[in-house]
């Protein structure tokens, strides 16, 4: 997504992050108009001619007014004849002093970018002007995976908001951003979205988000009120939110794992039937990749893979894993573990696929392709945050399970030492991932990237590449 230049107001924020992260990061506000704020736009309806936006004001600012406009090659948009939108607005669950504001646009031509803004007309409070783009019908696009941006401080949220704003820079022609859960540290606290949303507007502004909600935005509608999303009718989302989306030839799922049953641990039996019904349906229409992202995932390999709600009779490994081979999902994004890790292609019984792989050279950068997969690949891209976890050495989990992986390396930032505060853990802050991903027709192409505070002007460089291919 392309960006466009921010407005500074005249004094610019500087920020000297502590803790050893080995830089002094220096951001200027990007909002003008303060009472606008915590700006995101998200997938909602049909992703070629429909968007979600959701912003926050102050009590004051009653109206949520959305106003949409071609991108022209004119520099500055005119929004004299701009299509109009009007939403909705409720007091902040978190925050009694915001309301919360949602609006959709529709009716827009695919394949197209846009400016917008939202606020409120009648008091012509603005926020700054944004751009996204529609999704195209059919044809190539690239999107950003990362995940567990989740901060305890403001520092470390500009750290987390300085990895979105490196991803989007690295990879400037992604066209969303994939986020796997946990995007603050506790989702209760509305301060602690006021980071990372704030120091991430700008990155916000103009990208599509498309986020799954972690165990720490599981109350109090805590997630669901920062999205608008489209969820299910009569779905519960005080614990997060399950929904999907489709983009040119690929369905992405994206569930929540904060929700319980008997027979599913961290999931209820209406999401799972659901999940059956929604990947059917997907299928049924055409699409030729199914992507799923869920926070909790079954398949990682530090702390939480040997969690009960992983390895239990009704956990996550033994009774939803199973169905991402049976529903024939392709890839799955996961969070909550911090550590990088990708796995071979798992059957429904739990084991790795033989697979045919082939390689691909270009511009001096070689890709391993798995080619027509027998099961789903499953990726954990690390964190796009401070806090990182040491590699799972529990003997329970064995050689067999760790041999269902292509990379499962200690964590990089073991180098580094242990917490002060927590030797259980890799010192926090030190290095950050996201992952670009390209689908083009039959072929999803993936490159990592790792950003190291102590080296490479704390740069973006290229850790691991690998695709698959589907004949």
């Amino acid at each position: 997504m392309k960006k466009t230049s921010k407005k500074l107001i005249s004094v610019a924020l500087t920020l000297s992050i502590v803790g050893g992260y080995g830089s002094t990061l220096s951001l200027a506000a990007a909002d003008s108009n303060p009472d606008v704020s915590k700006v995101t736009v998200t997938f909602n309806g049909n992703s070629t001619n429909s968007k979600g936006f959701t912003w926050y004001t102050s009590l004051d600012s009653k109206n949520s007014d959305l106003q949409v406009v071609k991108k022209t090659g004119v520099k500055k948009s005119d929004f004299k004849k701009a299509l109009k939108f009007s939403g909705t607005q409720n007091i902040s669950t978190n925050s009694q002093k915001e309301y919360v504001h949602k609006a959709e646009a529709t009716g827009l031509k695919a394949d197209t970018e846009y400016y917008y803004r939202v606020g409120d007309a009648s008091l012509n409070n603005w926020s700054e002007v944004g751009t996204f783009t529609t999704a195209p019908k059919n044809g190539s696009f690239t999107f950003i995976d990362l995940t567990d941006t989740q901060a305890k401080t403001e520092d470390e949220a500009i750290l987390s908001s300085e990895t979105i704003s490196k991803a989007l820079d690295t990879v400037p022609n992604a066209e969303f951003m994939v986020h796997n859960g946990d995007l603050v540290d506790d989702g209760a606290k509305e301060e602690q979205w006021d980071w990372l949303l704030g120091h991430s507007q700008e990155s916000l502004l103009n990208s599509t988000f498309a986020p799954s909600a972690g165990n720490h935005e599981d109350e109090s509608y805590a997630f669901i009120d920062h999205f608008n999303l489209d969820v299910p009718e009569n779905s519960a989302t005080e614990t997060g939110a399950y929904y999907s989306y489709d983009y040119s030839n690929a369905h992405f799922v994206v569930l929540n794992s904060n929700e319980d049953s008997e027979k599913y641990a961290n999931f209820s039996e209406n999401q799972i039937e659901w999940l059956k019904e929604d990947v059917k349906a997907a299928k049924a229409n055409g699409s030729k990749w199914v992507i799923l992202n869920i926070h909790k995932g079954p398949y990682t390999t530090s702390n939480h893979a040997t969690d009960d709600d992983i390895m239990d009779p009704n956990g996550v490994r033994n009774q939803v894993a199973p169905l991402m081979a049976e529903l024939d999902i392709d890839f799955v994004l996961q969070g909550h573990d911090h550590i990088y890790a990708r796995t071979k292609p798992i059957t429904s019984n739990g084991t790795a696929s033989e697979t045919e792989k082939i390689t691909e050279t270009k511009k001096g950068q070689t890709v391993e392709y798995t080619v027509n997969p027998d099961g789903a690949i499953y990726l954990i891209p690390a964190t796009a945050g401070p806090k990182v976890y040491y590699k799972n050495q529990d003997p329970v989990l064995g050689e067999a399970f760790y041999n269902l992986f292509e990379v499962a390396d200690e964590n990089h930032s073991a180098i580094y030492g242990p917490d002060p505060s927590n030797n259980t853990r890799p010192v926090r802050g030190q290095i950050q991932n996201f992952v670009g991903i390209t689908m083009d027709k039959d072929k999803l192409t993936a490159a990592t990237y790792e950003i190291d505070q102590n080296k490479n002007n704390a740069e973006p460089y290229i850790i691991d590449q690998f695709g698959i291919i589907k004949k």
